[in-house]
């Protein structure tokens, strides 16, 4: 039962996100309603089994990665309105397709996850990428919305993007941490330092568009989905 949990988890996810959308695009709001009701029900169900198996929060790899992001996502969703549900659904479709075909199952333990500063890096790096693929979602749903509802769903994006910035920062922190304890150097260059400053370096764009750039509602929403975008590479194909 634990080795196909996983996949029950991951498949009864697809399913309910795939019947939103179709409820939404039918205008079938009240339904859709309690379709997310149970979307988060069944993430909470995978994210307590890692808990219960592993005797730690989910850190990284396909399974722990997809089901902690998308329950961070549909949290950070409630509260929202308009059509911020309807791209919320193909966003996580499209998480959830790109890690089909992956294994399904939780990563195998390893002594250093049970350090504070271990588990703190690879997990706040969940939540920060959880964050940037909403900002993502907030500023796709732009090109549905009028002028009052764009203004609204941008200063959402500003404030949850800063947030996500602000918790990405505390995991990059910790990992300097876990390196100054047992490498003797808090911050060394490499490929995933480069990957890691990258994503920083996207987020200060968002939020320091030039005017020019910022009216067009096209450039602002695909650089508004680039943290989002590269966040999801950096965990899914790093």
């Amino acid at each position: 039962m634990i080795q196909i949990f996983p996949t029950l988890v991951y498949w009864i996810m697809f399913l309910l996100f795939a019947g939103e959308l179709v409820l939404l695009l039918l205008k079938k709001d009240t339904i859709a309603k309690w379709f997310r009701h149970l979307e988060i029900l069944t993430c909470l169900a995978g994210v307590l089994f890692i808990v219960f198996v592993t005797g730690r929060p989910p850190l990284f790899g396909p399974f722990e990665a997809c089901v902690y992001i998308i329950f961070v996502v549909v949290l950070l969703a409630r509260g929202c309105r308009g059509n911020v549900f309807l791209v919320n659904s193909i966003v996580v479709l499209l998480i959830l397709a790109l890690v089909l075909g992956k294994p399904m199952a939780v990563n195998d333990d390893y002594y250093m996850y049970d350090n504070i500063w271990v588990m703190l890096f690879f997990d706040l790096r969940l939540v920060a990428a959880a964050f940037f693929v909403h900002v993502m979602v907030l500023h796709l749903t732009c090109f549905f919305e009028g002028f009052r509802e764009k203004a609204v769903l941008l200063k959402q994006a500003r404030h949850k993007i800063l947030v996500g910035a602000l918790v990405y920062l505390c995991g990059e922190w910790s990992g300097s941490v876990w390196c100054l304890n047992w490498f003797g150097d808090s911050w060394q260059w490499s490929n995933g330092f480069f990957k890691a400053s990258l994503l920083f370096v996207l987020v200060m764009i968002v939020c320091h568009m030039p005017p020019a750039f910022g009216n067009n509602r096209l450039i602002r929403t695909l650089s508004g989905s680039l943290p989002g975008i590269f966040a999801l590479w950096m965990i899914f194909y790093h």
